[in-house]
């Protein structure tokens, strides 16, 4: 249990720190994150905001997952724990044309990547923090 405890918080935390990376002005993997059209035009670009915000979401993540089942002074309440599991949950399906396990656009860079590395990193993240909330 604890094994999952620090994955989960290392793979928040080094999610967050590529997002940081990115937000101040890194390129390192930004071809591969963003999902394109067939014609690799982006669906959208998030910008410095939406960047810190899911950087900063991250780290509440990580926090949450570390803070939570090691019972430090703060009370994380269980649905918190199971709203990180459902967020993924979601990401692992998708949006049913670009991104997910049932996206239909599949021969641009981000698909290739999203297949190999985002949708099974997605469940696993999903289905272990379900595990750890009902614990």
């Amino acid at each position: 249990m604890n094994s999952i405890i620090y994955l989960n918080t290392t793979i928040f935390l080094f999610l967050a720190g590529v997002h940081f990376y990115w937000l101040s002005g890194g390129k390192w993997g930004i071809n591969a994150a963003l999902p394109t059209t067939a014609q690799h035009q982006l669906i959208f670009n998030p910008g410095k905001i939406g960047t810190l915000v899911v950087a900063l979401g991250l780290l509440a993540f990580a926090a949450i997952t570390f803070a939570h089942n090691f019972h430090f002074e703060i009370d994380v309440p269980h649905y918190l724990r199971y709203g990180i599991a459902i967020i993924f949950l979601i990401r692992t399906i998708g949006d049913f044309r670009y991104v997910g396990i049932f996206r239909k656009i599949k021969h641009t860079v981000f698909a290739r990547y999203d297949q190999k590395y985002y949708v099974p990193l997605c469940a696993y993240l999903a289905l272990s923090e379900f595990f750890l909330a009902a614990y």
